[in-house]
């Protein structure tokens, strides 16, 4: 066989290769996590200790050092995997219990996910999850928005505990 064939083949073999290891990891999809304890009001309250939204993307696992009170905490908008479940770890400043959930989000999210936001809100023991879709309320709220300050402005879902997007 020349010498040019096999070179051919070595390269048309590698690229199969790669495209068959893109094709088996995990969907990215253009969307965001968030969370923000100051605007959302529960910094006051509790030390956020650790998060992770689903375990694909590292960016979004963090845990508190031994030399941290706690975790601040942001938000990333990326093409990123849809996690399977959202773990949460605080402590609460009245008492120093330590609280954890971890949430089953598979059945809790639409199955387009671009552009959406998932975001949480801890309020003493309890968690809250959020989806906040990319659509613009049109009109102000007559009442109180939910427990996250992204509500204000576009329609926002509360997935866990009641999931109202998927009853």
């Amino acid at each position: 066989m020349r010498t040019g064939l096999r070179m051919r083949i070595w390269w048309i073999t590698l690229l199969l290769v790669c495209l068959a290891g893109c094709a088996s990891g995990p969907k990215l999809v253009s969307h965001s996590f968030s969370c923000d304890m100051w605007f959302d009001g529960w910094a006051n309250q509790a030390d956020l200790l650790e998060y992770s939204y689903g375990d694909k993307f590292q960016m979004l696992h963090k845990k508190v050092r031994p030399d941290q009170q706690g975790l601040g905490c942001g938000g990333v908008t990326a093409a990123m995997p849809v996690a399977n479940f959202l773990y949460v770890k605080w402590r609460l400043k009245a008492t120093g219990d330590v609280i954890e959930d971890r949430v089953d989000m598979r059945g809790r999210l639409p199955e387009n996910m671009y552009m959406q936001t998932v975001t949480f809100v801890i309020d003493g023991r309890q968690l809250y999850v959020y989806l906040v879709t990319d659509q613009q309320i049109k009109q102000r709220l007559a009442e109180r928005p939910l427990k996250t300050w992204l509500s204000k402005h576009n329609v926002t879902y509360e997935i866990y505990p009641n999931n109202q997007l998927n009853p």
